[in-house]
């Protein structure tokens, strides 16, 4: 059962892209980013079977060429965000 005393912050993300009022966001956005992000790369270092080191600046594991075809996954239709959005 869901905590209703706790925001849902999907749909409160929904409801500000559709208001476009980024000020009525329970959250910060790059808090949401780091968040998914986190749970990326646990899924990643699980997948290759290793310990990755992880560049904040660039967002990348560096030189670990076996972690990269994870994270550059081309996304599967109808996922794939257009060339121009």
């Amino acid at each position: 059962m869901e905590n209703q005393t706790s925001p849902n912050h999907f749909e409160n993300f929904i409801e500000c892209v559709r208001s476009r009022k980024v000020e009525s966001l329970h959250c910060d956005i790059l808090e949401g980013h780091m968040s998914a992000a986190l749970c990326h790369m646990a899924n990643i270092s699980y997948r290759t079977g290793r310990k990755l080191v992880f560049d904040p600046k660039t967002e990348t594991f560096g030189n670990d060429a076996g972690s990269q075809p994870i994270s550059d996954a081309e996304v599967r239709e109808p996922y794939a965000l257009p060339e121009k959005v």
